[in-house]
């Protein structure tokens, strides 16, 4: 195997944990509202970033 390919294959390796890292931060990150029955939250939820 040629030491390009070598680099592609290291960089294509890189490229995809990243994003299945970052996948999982996103997924795993701590929700600011949760409403699992439907009818609606007990108090207002908290404004969003570009409701400042």
């Amino acid at each position: 195997m040629s030491t390009s390919a070598i680099v592609f294959m290291a960089g294509s390796w890189t490229f995809v944990l990243g994003l299945t890292f970052w996948s999982f931060y996103k997924l795993l990150q701590d929700k600011k509202h949760f409403d699992p029955d439907g009818i609606g939250p007990a108090v207002p939820p908290k404004p969003g970033e570009t409701e400042r």
